[in-house]
């Protein structure tokens, strides 16, 4: 039997959506219906994918009865939407960031414990084929032990995103995947915001984490820069690899431990540059597999890849990010930890 599924919000984000569920086989998905306040916007939605539209998402679940809805709304109304649809006993996909408190996201994952529910959460770039292709060497231990981390997402200003800053809008995918590649939690964060442009919101992150294993994460995040870019490398003791999201294509960087022809170095050895491997990777559009990780879960009642408890985990250190008080009551609660361990 195909799962039934709707999508409320037809932005750009909601297209997405609405155009990989409508590229299901239809024993798979039946795509019932959108919902969208704005009425031109839901218009182009149901001439595009021809279906039911309403300007009201309870009007949408009463009539269309879905199993699985999308939250693609503004992340101010993600509490709303999805505290509506959980308590109704439907099944939510929730764009990132999850919510935009840590008290909404963990009263979500309450609301659907009580419901018997599940709630998927869109870090989209935890299906990126680059990314997959990157876990599975580094848990082979083709890097041997991680060191470094560095993020650069960084881009033009989107005059669509005024309601929440770089760092909810942005940051998220980039906390998720370098806690996802170094299996370890935030012990610490550093963190420089600046506003520039946007009229409310931080625009410009300059971020370090410290995670439980000693790696080190950086973040480099703007709207300010007129060429897109969306790049992680990650160093170890074997090399660096580097990952393009936006082309999928994964390199590797090796290490070359030769003794230096140099007669005052001759005695030294040190890491000179090795072989550029370009890895093979198929490309798939990560939206997609997002889609069949959350259907899969439904269809054999198991947890989706990215749960509601993966998304507050990763908020919480995203308000970290966002507010210094917060890391220094985080840094106090760990000092009381340690000592207590050892006293």
């Amino acid at each position: 039997m195909p799962l039934n599924v709707g999508v409320v919000g037809a932005g750009t984000m909601g297209m997405n959506h609405l155009r990989v569920l409508s590229d299901f086989n239809e024993k798979q998905v039946r795509l019932v219906g959108v919902a969208e306040a704005l009425e031109p916007v839901l218009q182009h939605a149901m001439s595009r994918f021809h279906i039911a539209g309403f300007s009201d998402y309870r009007q949408m679940v009463a009539e269309t009865h879905p199993d699985l809805v999308a939250v693609v709304v503004p992340t101010h109304a993600h509490f709303e939407v999805a505290s509506y649809l959980l308590h109704q006993g439907i099944h939510v996909l929730i764009e990132k960031p999850m919510t935009s408190t840590i008290e909404e996201a963990a009263a979500l994952i309450q609301i659907a414990r009580t419901k018997g529910v599940r709630i998927a959460v869109g870090h989209v770039e935890r299906f990126n084929p680059a990314i997959i292709e990157l876990k599975r060497r580094i848990t082979k231990g083709e890097l041997g032990e991680l060191f470094h981390l560095h993020a650069r997402r960084i881009g033009p200003f989107p005059p669509r995103v005024r309601d929440v800053g770089v760092i909810l809008d942005l940051a998220t995918h980039d906390v998720d995947i370098m806690r996802y590649l170094t299996n370890s939690e935030v012990e610490r964060v550093y963190a420089e915001t600046q506003r520039r442009i946007h009229t409310t919101h931080e625009d410009l992150l300059l971020g370090v984490l410290h995670f439980a294993n000693s790696v080190i994460g950086v973040l480099d995040i703007n709207w300010l820069t007129p060429t897109k870019i969306r790049e992680l490398t990650v160093t170890g003791e074997k090399g660096m690899f580097l990952v393009n999201y936006l082309t999928q294509d994964v390199y590797f960087y090796e290490n070359d431990y030769t003794a230096t022809s140099w007669d005052a170095l001759r005695s030294l050895t040190g890491v000179s540059e090795g072989t550029m491997t370009r890895l093979k990777v198929q490309k798939i559009e990560p939206l997609r597999l997002e889609y069949e990780d959350v259907l899969r879960a439904l269809r054999t009642d198991t947890p989706p890849t990215v749960t509601g408890e993966e998304g507050l985990a990763i908020l919480k250190i995203i308000h970290r990010l966002l507010d210094p008080s917060l890391e220094r009551v985080e840094a106090r609660q760990m000092e009381v930890q340690y000592a207590n361990r050892y006293a």
